[in-house]
């Protein structure tokens, strides 16, 4: 079984702030499935559960933002990551599109707005930029909704990169 998945937090710190929901999509589903809301163990402990039988996490910046706000929340919430953790595949997506692993720029264009764009899904429909705001809030809609609407991206951009033969 192999997911997208993303997260949201209500701030960049993951010493200091909290991961507000996380969302994943089954590559052979359509419908996402999310966890959020104030309690973020329960969060995380959610979305391990729903990843204890993965193979392979796909996410667009994910190695350098999701995993550590996953690893940090998970030890300062003390919650156990599941058994097979260390086997899982990480597929990042921006590194792979972005040809970080040809030439390393962490300036390059290429957010996973533009490649919606790209593939003809017009964009986001909510900047994340609102996410902070809208968990003050308590909008969980609105955080929900844009979670589960990277994970279709991040899906339609994966299926993208296996037509093309880069993955």
């Amino acid at each position: 079984m192999k997911f997208t998945y993303d997260l949201e937090t209500n701030g960049l710190n993951s010493m200091e702030d909290r991961i507000t929901c996380i969302s994943i999509l089954d590559l052979e589903g359509n419908i996402p499935m999310s966890f959020y809301g104030e309690n973020e163990s329960m969060i995380l402990k959610q979305f391990f559960n729903a990843i204890k039988n993965t193979t392979e996490l796909i996410s667009f910046n994910g190695l350098a933002f999701d995993v550590i706000f996953l690893l940090r929340r998970a030890l300062i919430n003390k919650v156990p990551f599941p058994t097979n953790w260390k086997s899982i595949r990480q597929v990042d997506l921006k590194k792979i599109v972005n040809g970080f692993f040809y030439s390393y720029n962490k300036y390059e264009k290429g957010t996973l707005n533009d490649w919606s764009n790209i593939l003809g899904m017009n964009g986001k429909e909510t900047p994340g930029s609102e996410m902070k705001e809208a968990y003050e809030k308590k909008d969980w809609k609105k955080i929900k909704e844009h979670c589960e609407e990277d994970v279709v991206i991040t899906k339609a951009l994966y299926n993208r990169c296996k037509e093309c033969n880069i993955i």
